[in-house]
């Protein structure tokens, strides 16, 4: 297969988690662009948790929300944001278990209460620190994404009363809060619009990812790689496994692919 385009998720695949890009991978992505492939960045994270990434490789083509917003060359080629009503029903919900949200526009994010404990946790090692939501800040602007701040077993009544939401873990284990996105929005929704836009096919598509909300993606290009601390129903959704990224598995992956 003539592969035409390769897609990076962020964190844990060209990001070690709380580094910087490494060199290898930085001179990997350049040099498939050096061989007019096109490079695409598929993340959970928002626009604004994205510049400084997007800056280092160098592209004009991202996804981000999980799918529910893409960018290509400055132009919109797609945006779902979640509905009010199912804002509001989420935000009630969490008012009566006395949990957290924080809400993600496309231009900013804010949190329903800065106090709670897993609202501090989730942000002590970030960059970036929210506002306080206002009471009609979902109703005034467009939310593409949601993370709900609870223990895990605690998500199990979100995901049965809000069955038009996906609940998915930032991390496996212990983590305390999750993204939230609309159920029928994933990353491969969004790959598809942008790879439409550029005139690429899927199986004419390499993508790279470590986390749950990269399954999608992984099964639905022409090679799907799982870096190598990916969980096994990760890696069972890809077609081959690379090594991690803290050991610069981005460009041992492109280079078995014969890419570089």
């Amino acid at each position: 297969m003539q592969y035409k385009a390769v897609i990076f998720d962020i964190d844990g695949t060209i990001l070690p988690h709380r580094k910087a890009i490494s060199s290898a991978t930085k001179q990997a992505v350049q040099r498939l662009k050096d061989k007019n492939l096109k490079v695409i960045i598929a993340t959970g994270r928002a626009p604004y948790f994205s510049e400084s990434i997007v800056e280092e490789i160098g592209t004009d083509s991202m996804v981000f929300f999980n799918g529910a917003y893409v960018s290509h060359e400055g132009q919109e080629v797609y945006k779902n944001s979640i509905d009010n009503k199912i804002l509001t029903n989420v935000f009630q919900l969490t008012r009566d278990y006395n949990h957290a949200l924080t809400f993600l526009s496309g231009k900013d994010f804010r949190v329903s209460d800065l106090e709670h404990p897993i609202v501090r946790e989730a942000y002590q090692h970030d960059p970036w620190k929210p506002g306080l939501a206002s009471q009609q800040y979902w109703l005034e602007e467009d939310i593409y994404q949601l993370f709900l701040h609870c223990e895990v077993e605690e998500e199990l009544s979100y995901q049965k009363m809000i069955p038009e939401l996906d609940f998915r873990r930032w991390t496996s284990g212990e983590a305390r809060t999750c993204d939230v996105n609309l159920s029928k929005s994933n990353k491969s929704v969004g790959i598809t619009k942008l790879l439409e836009r550029v005139g690429i096919a899927p199986d004419e598509a390499v993508a790279f990812g470590d986390g749950l909300n990269d399954i999608e993606m992984l099964s639905f290009v022409g090679m799907g790689v799982a870096m190598g601390s990916a969980l096994d129903e990760v890696k069972r959704a890809a077609n081959m496994v690379t090594l991690t990224a803290e050991e610069d598995g981005v460009a041992v992956g492109l280079e078995r692919l014969g890419l570089i």
